[in-house]
């Protein structure tokens, strides 16, 4: 009885650490990381030549990456990560592209 007892009490206590480390895992921080690898990858497709290949899909990713410092200043970090994501798959795109136009 007294160690069902204790056994449930463990549980529970398990339970709300659990709880509170799953909530301070979806705590928002600032996308630093993903605003970083969006200008590398904007970067890396200029370097590229994606500037005269993929103008457009270049042009494109730079402005996510804009709209992402925006949202970023504006505290709106969710936002801001999502953004920076998108300049990055748009920057791998015009890369990808300006490197198979040069061959």
């Amino acid at each position: 009885m007294i160690l069902t007892c204790l056994h449930n009490r463990l549980f529970y206590f398990i339970k709300i650490a659990l709880f509170g480390f799953s909530l301070a895992a979806c705590a928002v921080s600032a996308p630093v990381q993903e605003m970083s690898n969006a200008r590398q990858s904007i970067g890396a497709a200029e370097a590229a030549g994606a500037g005269n290949l993929a103008a457009s899909l270049l042009s494109e990713a730079q402005q996510r990456l804009r709209s992402a410092t925006r949202e970023l200043d504006a505290g709106e970090y969710e936002r801001a990560r999502l953004l920076a994501l998108e300049s990055i798959q748009l920057a791998l795109k015009a890369r990808q592209l300006a490197v198979s136009k040069s061959k």
